[in-house]
């Protein structure tokens, strides 16, 4: 009986010892599992951000190209751009002057995204191969990748099953293009290149220039630097521009487009005008709820801007600039003459759009002039529309405020995807 007790009394003891391993195992296994799950949470968490900062990255850097512009430093413009919108950097916009400091970080913001020149590649289509800014030609350059692993990454819990499983990385990518937008669409005027010029200098317009109408007898451009556009030759008339600046204008238009000229055309002031929340009285005429207004009429000529430059963001005594003017909805300053009316700001601020800061197509106007032919669209001008044509004889104006696919531009963050209108930056992998 005593033998019997011990062996039962040894069993139990092995027993408790194989329980005792079991639940060890089953302690480990299951400490293994929930590290699993709270170190791929991390990892996760991690891709994200880094994700997130690869985009913003290849979105900067796609404002910069410049496809069939000849522009020989898109390329490094497009590397600075993305480097300074994750590595972190000082982005100054140069419409408004305003400066920000930006940076990306990632491992739950503990870490900044050190992106360098070689993460940033090219190429001329969306498959590849994606090149280093030394392997890419500028001028057919239309994709912009930025791809960066983070590496040595500490696993913290996962190395109870494994544990040589030290450190891991993570890599993101994100590729990026200009493609049309579709709200942005341009008004029927076109601002006239400086002979010989290209994109790459803006064609050279200067950021804030005022451009004059048409002058002097001839050709309707004669000297001036813009004029109306007709989209359609040779079918456009009066009807068919007025329509384009009282609706949201031309947007099926493309570089490359050939356009001509209709001449001068002064019934084209009530189209212009509504634009303004100036609206001439009388049946047949564009009212405010068929020709929705700017979100401000505030007008500028010569006579209460006299430098004649950079009404959008500039100063000059007694006035206030456009961005000042729209934060406001400030109506058209002047009573109009018989027999136009303005709105009110109240109405400018519930009925009003962005309706002034618009798209103008880029023309080589000598093309009119030498009677050689219709010419292109080359580019598209980001323009103010200053004042309303008013008086017995009517001056329209616009103010230059750069190319509405340069980084900053107020035309350029117009733009949602879409079909039509200028490039915007958009993803596309």
């Amino acid at each position: 009986m005593k033998l019997n007790r011990n062996r039962r009394a040894a069993t139990a003891r092995h027993q408790r010892g194989a329980v005792a391993i079991m639940l060890g195992l089953t302690l480990a296994v299951l400490i293994g599992f929930a590290g699993l799950a709270l170190d791929l949470g991390r990892f996760f968490i991690i891709k994200t951000e880094l994700q997130n900062a690869m985009d913003a990255c290849a979105l900067a850097a796609s404002s910069q190209l410049r496809p069939g512009q000849n522009n020989p430093n898109a390329l490094s413009r497009a590397i600075a751009y993305g480097r300074v919108f994750t590595t972190g950097g000082v982005s100054e916009n140069p419409l408004d002057g305003n400066i920000a400091v930006i940076q990306n970080r990632v491992n739950f913001q503990g870490q900044v995204v050190n992106v360098q020149s070689e993460n940033i590649t090219f190429a001329e289509n969306l498959a590849g191969p994606y090149v280093t800014q030394a392997s890419a030609d500028a001028n057919t350059a239309a994709f912009v990748q930025c791809s960066l692993p983070l590496a040595d990454i500490p696993v913290l819990f996962m190395r109870v099953l494994n544990p040589l499983l030290s450190t891991q990385t993570v890599s993101a990518r994100a590729v990026a293009t200009l493609a049309p937008s579709d709200s942005a669409c341009a008004i029927p005027v076109g601002a006239c290149k400086v002979p010989g010029t290209t994109a790459a200098s803006n064609f050279g317009l200067l950021i804030g220039q005022w451009l004059a109408p048409p002058e002097g007898p001839g050709s309707p451009y004669g000297t001036g630097n813009f004029g109306w556009i007709d989209f359609t030759p040779p079918g456009g008339g009066a009807s068919e521009l007025a329509d384009l600046l009282t609706g949201p204008g031309q947007c099926d238009t493309a570089i490359g487009t050939e356009v001509d000229e209709p001449g001068a055309i002064a019934s084209l002031e009530t189209a212009w005008n509504s634009r303004f929340g100036v609206y001439r009285n009388g049946a047949g005429n564009p009212q405010v709820g068929t020709a929705p207004p700017d979100i401000t009429g505030y007008g500028y000529t010569s006579s209460n801007w006299p430098s004649s430059f950079n009404a959008y963001s500039g100063s000059s005594a007694g006035a206030v600039n456009y961005r000042t003017a729209a934060a406001a909805y400030e109506r058209y300053q002047f009573n109009p003459p018989n027999p136009y009316n303005r709105i009110t700001s109240a109405q400018h601020e519930s009925l009003g759009r962005n309706r002034r800061v618009v798209v103008a197509p880029v023309v080589d106007c000598t093309v009119w002039n030498s009677g050689t032919g219709r010419p292109e669209v080359e580019g598209w001008a980001c323009v103010l529309m200053l004042n309303p044509m008013l008086g017995s004889s009517p001056v329209p104006t616009m103010e230059f405020l750069g190319l509405s696919t340069a980084a900053g531009s107020a035309c350029a963050t117009n733009g949602a995807p879409g079909t039509f209108g200028p490039l915007v930056p958009q993803l596309v992998q």
